[in-house]
């Protein structure tokens, strides 16, 4: 978990204004971080073929089905 938090703040957080935005706004920001480039987008090298954790789930469960 730490590794993540570390990941977010050097690949997000640490790249933006964040006293500049309201709460709600930074809560947006971290929502898109993690459900659209981190989970979708960003390539892993602990995962087989380096893809990211949603496509690497729907390959395991077309191979189950």
């Amino acid at each position: 978990m730490e590794s993540f938090f570390a990941t977010l703040k050097k690949e997000k957080l640490y790249k933006i204004k964040t006293e500049h935005y309201p709460m709600a706004e930074i809560k947006s920001i971290i929502f898109r971080y993690i459900m659209v480039y981190y989970n979708r987008r960003r390539i892993y090298t602990s995962i087989p073929g380096g893809c990211p954790p949603a496509l690497y789930r729907e390959r395991l469960m077309l191979k189950a089905a």
